[in-house]
């Protein structure tokens, strides 16, 4: 079977580990345009930071939406409608820093034009820079603000690690959390999620949730892998996402995606 939609995941998916996009992928993408297929982003990036980077890497205008900020906000470049779906309220985002208040780890609150954070670090650089956003130094609890997409926690091997193990024993009720890149913990809506997101805009191009091909590598991309026709996790993927998955393809740095296309769509390169 062919599907007529494909979602791809930017981070360790349709970029390699030099955060690049490569000649051969672009190439495939290209030719599933020509076809009509339909192609579209799904990240935890915000929308200006997805777009801006698919433009720095030539594929933007190849694309027909985009599913942002891991679910909560979607795009569809077809007719330009953009939706926000189940933002956090302020809050629902101090009842989640009290929750996670005991570990001791900074944090992050995205705005419209900065990203808000307990204390300066090199996450907090990177992100900001990353998503177009002015870094500000605050206290998160005295922020003054009625939504964000997510309340984002910086950790690392050790403190993921402990993390995972504190929300296994200390369920937050109400909410979703996961790792989204090596050294972020975030939290959404229960109702929002990647494959939410997914499902409603391809409802918006007139297709099925078993219509859908889609491709991922992060714990943040379980339920996306999960819901959708066809889900196929990366040879770098997540081990939990790979022992969900229909397929599993090389990883990102062996042209992962675009030889699990050509076989799909039985393309000649």
């Amino acid at each position: 079977m062919t599907y007529p939609i494909v979602f791809f995941d930017v981070d360790g998916t349709i970029l390699n580990s030099e955060k690049k996009v490569t000649p051969l992928t672009r190439f495939t993408l290209e030719l599933l345009k020509e076809q009509g297929v339909k192609l579209c982003i799904a990240t935890g990036r915000p929308i200006k930071s997805a777009r801006l980077a698919m433009k720095l890497h030539g594929i933007d205008h190849l694309m027909s939406g985009y599913v942002c900020n891991n679910g909560i906000d979607t795009l569809n470049l077809i007719n330009l409608a953009q939706h926000s779906h189940h933002m956090l309220s302020k809050k629902d985002a101090i009842t989640i820093l009290n929750h996670i208040k005991p570990l001791n780890l900074n944090a992050m609150i995205y705005g419209p034009d900065h990203c808000y954070a307990f204390e300066m670090d090199d996450t907090v650089d990177r992100i900001s820079n990353q998503n177009g956003l002015e870094p500000m130094i605050t206290n998160l609890y005295a922020l003054d603000f009625e939504s964000t997409p997510k309340v984002l926690f910086i950790v690392n091997e050790e403190t993921s690690k402990m993390i995972h193990d504190y929300m296994a024993k200390n369920p937050l009720a109400g909410y979703q959390s996961f790792i989204s890149q090596s050294d972020l913990y975030e939290f959404v809506s229960d109702q929002a999620g990647k494959g939410k997101g997914v499902v409603a805009l391809a409802k918006e191009f007139g297709y099925e949730s078993s219509q859908i091909l889609a491709y991922g590598d992060a714990e943040n991309d379980l339920e996306m892998i999960k819901c959708v026709g066809h889900g196929v996790a990366m040879g770098n993927a997540d081990e939990q996402l790979k022992s969900i998955a229909k397929e599993i393809c090389a990883t990102n740095d062996e042209d992962g995606v675009a030889y699990s296309l050509i076989h799909h769509y039985h393309l000649s390169v």
